[in-house]
């Protein structure tokens, strides 16, 4: 079911065939999707909603050309090293001071060439710094997840065994190494999440060190499902429990003194069909071959 075939379902069920009440109607649909029924299980992610993305990959150190002084910076590389969204940090800036050191976001404009924002994607204004930068070295430190991130399950490098331990900002902040100009085989990560002022949300995934080689990731995850919007979104449960949305819905509106057909036995559909999801996450869980997860006790 999509979003269009859900509203206008509930709408018949209030006896609204014109859907007069379709906004408030879609607000409810949210409600009940995204705080009540993703939400119906504390003890355990939803198991549909773990995704792996194995399609990231750390890149060598770089040399930077120059910097501009411009109020949206742009830099040059010696080399086509990086991509849009490649999160690094720059260090021994020759002649522009105030980037030594600083860590950036990319946006790939022309072969070697990109400009910079900071990690919240704001652009880098250096129209006032000292002068434009000659040079200095560019360190890989992460990238920008296509994904809407809720929790990071595990990261590894392919072919290396041990998974990545999560870092704090205070652990960060207590070694200067981990900023280091100095590469290896990152041990550590840690996962970001920022808002733009326009609200665009962006999840970043940093690692420690910063890289020396080419190391694919494995990246394991569970995805943030999104409001519905447009008449065609699907919500991210399985089908068989896409009534309970209605089901929700409806009830929440009868409590609410609309006039719902049936009204005594919405709630009790309702309660029945997120309880099922429930048990069918359990179950998925338990069957899961680690039996065991590092996060979430089975």
């Amino acid at each position: 079911m999509n979003f269009d075939t859900i509203c206008d379902d509930i709408c018949r069920a209030i006896g609204d065939r014109q859907q007069t009440r379709l906004t408030e109607v879609q607000a409810v649909v949210n409600m009940v999707y995204l705080d009540e029924m993703l939400g119906a299980d504390p003890m355990r992610p939803w198991f549909w909603l773990r995704y792996l993305d194995d399609s990231m990959k750390s890149k060598i150190a770089g040399t930077i050309v120059s910097i501009s002084k411009a109020a949206a910076a742009v830099m040059v590389t010696s080399a086509d090293t990086y991509a849009t969204g490649d999160i690094v940090s720059l260090y021994s800036v020759t002649g522009m001071s105030e980037m030594d050191y600083r860590t950036v976001r990319l946006t790939r404009t022309t072969t070697s060439t990109y400009t910079m924002t900071d990690l919240k994607g704001t652009a880098i204004d250096s129209s006032a710094f000292v002068s434009a930068a000659t040079g200095g070295t560019i360190t890989h430190r992460g990238k920008v997840v296509s994904n809407k991130i809720r929790s990071v399950i595990s990261v590894n490098w392919q072919g290396y065994n041990g998974c990545l331990d999560p870092i704090s900002e205070r652990e960060l902040e207590d070694s200067t190494s981990f900023w280091d100009v100095n590469t290896s085989r990152p041990e550590r990560y840690q996962h970001l999440k920022y808002c733009s002022a326009a609200g665009v949300e962006s999840d970043l995934l940093l690692w420690f060190y910063g890289a020396d080689a080419a190391y694919n990731m494995r990246l394991w995850q569970e995805l943030s499902p999104e409001p519905l919007s447009a008449t065609t979104d699907v919500p991210l449960i399985p089908a068989q429990f896409h009534p309970a949305i209605e089901a929700g819905a409806i009830t929440r509106l009868g409590e609410n003194k609309t006039q719902v057909e049936a009204g005594v036995i919405w709630p009790q559909l309702y309660q029945k069909q997120v309880q099922a999801m429930v048990d069918y996450n359990r179950m998925l869980w338990a069957q899961y071959e680690g039996k065991r997860s590092d996060l979430y006790l089975l």
